[in-house]
């Protein structure tokens, strides 16, 4: 019976030592899952943003080809990775050493406009990876725009061509979609050529433009020394109609009415009848 009492006396004795460690244990065990839960929380919760899409990278079967993750917030193991890609149209700026048909060196300054094929997202991060615009995008533009330069002279590139240029190479990039990269637009910003080239086309476009200026003046004077033919003949065709209709008694008729006109004018003084030649009156005096 002793040995039993001092049994559970020992028992008695251990018991809160024994909920103070499982406490302890418990508290320990919260505490790491805690700072685990802090630690790994960008790895398990990946917020997608809007615009924005997700490749699933599994640690033990590789990439998730079978789904497109969009926004929002999504939960992974910490051992996965969550690639997120730029959906939307984005434009880089870059500038080009490029030879035209006559070997000159041109550089060109384009503006790339470009995205994502989204329903191509897995395949692209499989083939390419998040950095296509460097693999992809700036080397196939590069060489469209060598074969389309390569076609003109300084001067074509430099002005008419321009817009030309543009949509050929649009046209060549438009096999990009095969790596799941789309080109929307390439636009030529700008083109800088060597400056005694450049000085020698801006010359010749100058001479053109005058030239044209001349020629439309040139053609202002044909039209007025035209209009001016056109109106001495209607001038000289009037007179000759006027003067088959004059006869020495109409021009007698017109000289009475001239001269009771002037008799009745408020500025007449002295009208002589029959003195000038031919019987016409003739008129002296003034409104002085």
């Amino acid at each position: 019976m002793a040995d039993i009492d001092d049994y559970e006396d020992d028992a008695m004795q251990y018991a809160p030592d024994r909920r103070l460690l499982h406490y302890t244990s418990a508290a320990l065990l919260s505490v790491l899952l805690l700072m685990a839960a802090i630690l790994l929380w960008n790895r398990m919760v990946i917020s997608i943003k809007s615009g924005e899409a997700g490749v699933l990278y599994s640690f033990f079967t590789g990439t998730d080809q079978g789904n497109i993750y969009g926004e929002g917030v999504h939960l992974i193991w910490p051992w996965n990775t969550m690639h997120i890609y730029d959906v939307r149209f984005q434009t880089r700026e870059q500038t080009y050493s490029l030879l035209t048909n006559g070997g000159l060196a041109v550089n060109l300054k384009v503006a790339i406009r470009y995205q994502p094929d989204i329903r191509m997202l897995p395949l692209l991060h499989v083939a390419v990876g998040p950095d296509y615009l460097e693999k992809v995008v700036f080397p196939e533009t590069e060489a469209a725009l060598r074969r389309a330069v390569g076609q003109y002279g300084p001067e074509e590139v430099y002005t008419s061509h321009r817009g030309f240029l543009e949509t050929v190479v649009v046209g060549s990039l438009s096999k990009m979609e095969n790596r799941y990269i789309i080109v929307d637009d390439v636009l030529v910003k700008s083109v800088d050529l060597p400056n005694t080239v450049r000085d020698a086309i801006e010359r010749k476009l100058a001479l053109h433009e005058e030239e044209k200026a001349f020629q439309y003046r040139l053609s202002i004077e044909q039209k007025e020394a035209e209009r001016k033919r056109i109106e001495a003949q209607g001038i000289q065709t009037y007179q000759q109609i006027i003067a088959k209709s004059l006869n020495p008694d109409l021009l007698r008729w017109q000289g009475v009415q001239a001269t009771r006109d002037l008799a009745t004018s408020p500025n007449a003084k002295t009208v002589v009848i029959g003195a000038g030649k031919d019987g016409l009156p003739l008129i002296l005096g003034g409104d002085r």
